[in-house]
Order: structure tokens, then sequence, then C-alpha cells
């Protein structure tokens, strides 16, 4: 796939194409040596015979964006101009790349130098995805380091922002591969469980889908409220609640959720196989691909 990149002046308010191959930030960018800034990534499909692109869930993504945004004192995002950004990335990637009928889109928003910056660019639907998306994934639990809750009393933790620091994310899918596995579910240290590296997990038990509250310390999903949306057609009841590790072990159906990924069966976690419903894997990831 040609990827697409689009640079981001805030202060401007303009955007401009640039090449993904060449340098653009300077290394005095706080968030190429702090992490400082906030970044969403949207699944894309495209209409095979109409060329139509669909920007799966954008509006949740950009209030996320938002948020995240003000969680860490950055400008208000312009709704219009980040708009535009990924609306130009979607047409030129689609232009540079016929046939194509499905990839992201990530923006990003850092406290820049001098002056903040932003940037929005095109990203590849990897083998990993289609894989995971049609076979499931394994998993190990391990300990976050902190109770559910604390963001309530320690908000300067950022732990509801979606922030460009993810080292600590990146080291637990090191840890999980270490493990001969694909996955983590991270669980707090007083034993609740919270969500993946870059996913949410969701559960069925019975009639009820189940996810954690983003309030117990991790990230709002985007792709989970989507399909919670949707859970009426499916017959389904959708709310929070505060699970254990027994809770997914002892579940009708589990999965990781997230915008590329989609919905992908959790088969296996902590060496013990999980019970499958691959029938409602197909229903999530149609909705999904539905937008």
């Amino acid at each position: 796939m040609t990827e697409v990149l689009v640079l981001i002046d805030p202060g401007t308010a303009t955007i401009t194409s640039a090449p993904l191959d060449s340098p653009q930030l300077p290394v005095t960018d706080l968030s190429a040596h702090r992490g400082d800034g906030v970044f969403e990534t949207v699944l894309v499909h495209v209409d095979p015979t109409t060329k139509e692109p669909t920007v799966v869930s954008r509006e949740r993504h950009f209030a996320r964006f938002h948020s995240s945004a003000s969680a860490l004192d950055l400008p208000e995002p312009d709704r219009r101009l980040w708009r535009q950004a990924v609306d130009t990335v979607v047409a030129e990637t689609i232009a540079a790349n016929p046939g194509i009928t499905e990839f992201g889109v990530r923006y990003s928003l850092s406290r820049g130098g001098a002056a903040p910056r932003g940037w929005a660019f095109s990203v590849p639907i990897d083998e990993s995805l289609t894989t995971a998306r049609a076979e499931g994934v394994r998993a190990v639990s391990i300990d976050r380091g902190y109770p559910a809750y604390l963001g309530r009393s320690a908000p300067w933790l950022l732990i509801g922002a979606k922030t460009l620091s993810y080292a600590v994310n990146q080291a637990a899918i090191r840890h999980a591969k270490a493990q001969g596995v694909e996955e983590v579910l991270f669980v707090s240290h007083d034993g609740v469980v919270l969500e993946g590296p870059t996913s949410n997990i969701v559960i069925r038990r019975g009639d009820h889908l189940l996810t954690p509250d983003p309030a117990a310390g991790l990230l709002a999903g985007t792709t989970q409220r989507l399909l919670f949306d949707h859970a009426g057609r499916l017959e389904l009841r959708a709310d929070f609640a505060d699970l254990s590790l027994d809770d997914v072990h002892a579940a009708d159906g589990a999965w990781l959720v997230s915008s590329m990924r989609t919905a992908v069966t959790l088969r296996e976690l902590d060496g013990r196989e999980l019970s499958r419903d691959e029938a409602l894997t197909r229903e999530f990831q149609r909705i999904i691909a539905a937008g």
C-alpha cells in the first residue's frame, strides 16, 4: 500500500501534503522525547463498487481526541481542520491505491516545540490483524501496577487519555510475544480486569454483553461503544461491570475490540481455552464494517 501523510498546522489552520518517507519532525518536538501529545486511529472501509469511503465511528474518535487534548491542556482541536486532514488522507490513499477496500488513518496532535503541530497518515491493515480476525488470539494477564479507579483521585496520571506515550503498552506486547501468545490483558493491582494494550475487552454472559467501566482505569473504547449501541438488535443487553479473571474464564464468549482489529475472539487466557461464539464474532465484525 502506498501511504499518505498530511501535516497539520493548528496555528494557521492549514494542512499540507508531504512525503511520508522524508524527515518531518524535529528532534526538539516534545512528542519525540516525552510522548507529549495525543492521537486517534480510525478504520476506513471503501465500497468496492462505488469507491465511497466510510470512516468508522468518526465522531466518537474525534470526541475522544478532544477529551484527550483537554486532559493534557493542549489547544482545542479544530473539528473542521482535523476533518479536512482525515478526508485528504482518505482521498489521496484511495487515489494512490486502486482497488483498496480497507485501511486506517492515524492522526496526532503534539505539543510541539515553539508551537503545537499535528499530522495524519494512512496505515495499512497488516496480516496479523486479518489473521486475528479469522482465528482469534491468545493472551496472558498481567498486573497493570495500580488499583482500579485510581484515576478518580489522580487525574494527572492521564489514565483515560489516548496519549502518544505508548512505551508501557509496547513493552506489554513484547512480554506477550515472549510468552508465545499474541496479546496481554491488563488487570488492576486489586484484581479488576481492565483492557489490552491497544484494545478493550467485551464478554458475553448469557444475554448480556459486559465490559469494564472506563472509570476503573482504562481508555473508553469507540469500537466497544459502537457494538453496545447495536446490542438490542442482537437481542442482547449491554452494561459496564467490574470483571475478574474468573468472569472472563467463565464467559460464554470474549473479544478484544479496537478500531483496526475490529472484534477478535479471545480464545485462550493464561493457558486456558475459553468458550467461543464465532457467530457473534461475525456479527460484531459486520456491525463495525458498516460503520
